[in-house]
């Protein structure tokens, strides 16, 4: 017998069942871009953790198909659904280690420490199985042994020292945790307990179990096979065609309203088997078009409450099929036609992975090439602000809808000129701002993973400062091999010995780990050179530093020297020799450089934040 239920995230994990992944599921594919959407649809349902869970109606997050283990009662065997289990576990582990981190404050009252602990409360039993004295046993998930993203799991749960070693390439999984880690951070001591009691009790699955494989793959098929589902775009297309149908509309008008919505609909899509959320592109469209700012979930009473005219119907529909056309094109990564520096996208979109940034472009998609490329430039640094300032990810949808209602309303009352100019001061102004906290954050903050290696925020802040502050598009190529460019270790990651930790200026091997993933102790080369580099002296590294055309490594070995005697490239030099170049004494690459190096990179990143990159 089938069963299908729906359960809270509490209620998944408050049992004594292993979950199983077999070895037919596919590897783990979620990453950073569907983490960061999860908690924005947390952050959107919960209105900012503003509300109690309580009052809250709830967020579905999916299906997950389970089937009974035969030879256990004590397991259920996923066959849907494991990405939502594995990150939901993580999740759990990720919130113990932020609470604990706020329970052993040295500040807190007794009273303060009390609160965390019961909040800790049953947290571990979503991520593991204990005994009566609490004595851990075993992972609540347990990936089978072809699953090598299984064993990244388990040193995440249980750090495995056989696991680490083994695993030195940084891997999905692990990136989901990182993330995870980043966005609880965000939290402030008041919205971490309404969180945590919304993903317990309101945050829901549903749970199917079937009682054979052959059933369960029987409904899978059916899960996946079932058809288009009917998304909130049908349901205002019906809404819509009523609103005609009052006013006795034309068979001429009911062939404009059809095309323009079949072109409008195709302009979503991003290949022939994927297509752009429709909700998420009207939730755009709205605070482009109108500074609205619209929770997806209300979308459809939106549009029922305009209640718009016949005419206003096809002007509405128009409007969505002109601004879908260059939104999917965006979407799709085709960039030429919007600006001449198509580099400038690939680093907002590609590099950036700023999907709200649409919402910052839309007001401007039919201006002139010198406005558009304005407004991508300043989205480009607003979002690295935001970024590498360790801000909430939510940031820009929270502040660009109002913005953009204060435009459209100058734009009526005194023209382009004057709105134009009102908001990309107001946007500047966001920049300074976040540009400082992103140098404060940026300067001493350790940029690593749970194994001890370096994390994907410190590549990308590297490349971001090549790409954008020097215009070098080679270090976004992700293609050609032997062309990427990876992350290497001045220092190295592992100290050759006692005496190379005295050496290289620190008193203890654990000092010395407080510096090695700092962003000071970070070079890009290009992944050949990589492996051959791993345990060479500074000297030797230098040699490879100094051939290097990236110019943030090439500073490592010496100022760089222009051929050119005057003009932009020799200013350019001059700003890079003064803001990274660093003295390396003795040919050895101590904890006093990569100090010095942090706090100089630190320094260089708000300058380009506030200034803008090369022109």
């Amino acid at each position: 017998m089938i069963t299908s239920e729906i359960q809270s995230i509490f209620n998944v994990f408050n049992n004594n069942y292993v979950y199983e992944i077999p070895d037919f599921q596919r590897d783990f594919v979620w990453g950073e871009h569907e983490v960061t959407q999860l908690f924005k649809d947390f952050n959107e349902d919960t209105e900012e953790f503003t509300k109690e869970s309580s009052l809250l109606d709830g967020y579905l997050l999916g299906n997950i198909v389970l089937i009974n283990n035969d030879a256990t009662t004590a397991s259920k065997i996923v066959i849907d659904g494991q990405q939502r289990l594995t990150t939901l576990s993580l999740l759990y582990k990720v919130l113990e280690e932020t609470i604990d981190h706020r329970l052993h404050r040295k500040e807190n009252s007794i009273e303060t420490m009390q609160k965390w602990m019961n909040m800790r409360g049953e947290l571990n039993k979503g991520y593991g199985l204990f005994d009566d004295e609490a004595n851990f046993k075993n992972s609540k998930i347990q990936h089978h042994k072809s699953l090598e993203f299984g064993s990244i799991y388990r040193h995440i749960i249980r750090p495995d020292s056989s696991a680490k070693n083994s695993l030195q390439q940084s891997s999905q999984i692990e990136e989901v945790y990182e993330v995870l880690k980043e966005e609880l951070s965000k939290l402030s001591d008041q919205e971490l307990p309404k969180f945590v009691n919304y993903i317990k009790h309101k945050v829901m699955l549903i749970v199917t179990t079937a009682p054979t494989l052959s059933k369960a793959f029987q409904l899978f098929e059916i899960l996946n096979n079932r058809g288009k589902d009917l998304e909130p775009l049908d349901l205002i297309k019906n809404m819509l065609l009523k609103n005609l149908a009052k006013e006795h509309y034309s068979e001429d008008e009911r062939d404009k309203f059809t095309e323009l919505w079949r072109k409008f609909n195709d302009n979503l899509a991003l290949n022939s088997k994927k297509k752009i959320e429709s909700s998420t592109f009207l939730k755009h469209y709205l605070v482009g078009t109108t500074g609205e700012n619209v929770r997806k979930d209300k979308l459809f009473n939106y549009y029922s409450e305009l209640n718009p005219s016949k005419e206003n119907v096809l002007m509405m529909v128009s409007e969505m099929h002109d601004v879908s056309y260059t939104y999917g094109k965006l979407e799709r990564k085709e960039f030429d036609g919007f600006i001449k520096n198509t580099h400038l996208l690939d680093i907002l979109f590609k590099l950036l992975s700023l999907k709200q940034a649409q919402t910052i472009l839309i007001p401007f998609y039919n201006e002139s090439e010198q406005r558009k490329s304005e407004v991508v430039d300043l989205a480009i640094r607003l979002g690295a602000s935001v970024i590498f300032s360790y801000t909430q990810t939510n940031y820009i949808e929270a502040e660009i809808p109002s913005l953009i209602k204060k435009y459209y309303a100058t734009l009526d009352r005194e023209g382009s000129d004057r709105a134009y100019f009102q908001f990309t001061n107001e946007l500047e102004r966001r920049i300074q701002e976040k540009a400082k906290l992103a140098k404060d954050a940026v300067s001493t903050r350790r940029f690593e993973n749970t194994r001890g290696n370096y994390n994907k925020k410190g590549y990308d802040l590297l490349r971001f400062i090549e790409s954008y502050g020097h215009l070098d598009s080679a270090v976004l190529l992700t293609s050609n091999r032997s062309k990427k460019i990876t992350l290497e270790h001045i220092m190295p990651r592992t100290p050759v010995n006692q005496e190379f930790i005295i050496d290289s200026g620190f008193t203890d091997i654990e000092e010395y780990k407080e510096y090695v993933n700092r962003i000071g102790n970070f070079a890009l080369i290009h992944n050949d050179e990589n492996s051959a580099l791993s345990n060479k002296s500074f000297d030797q590294k230098r040699l490879v530093y100094a051939r290097s055309s990236i110019w943030t490594t090439q500073v490592l070995n010496s100022m760089l020297v222009s051929t050119m005697k005057s003009g932009k490239e020799v200013h350019q030099y001059e700003v890079i020799n003064e803001s990274l170049f660093v003295q390396a004494e003795e040919g050895i690459w101590t904890k006093e450089n990569i100090h010095a190096r942090s706090e100089k990179i630190a320094l260089y990143l708000e300058l380009i934040l506030t200034k803008g990159g090369s022109k």
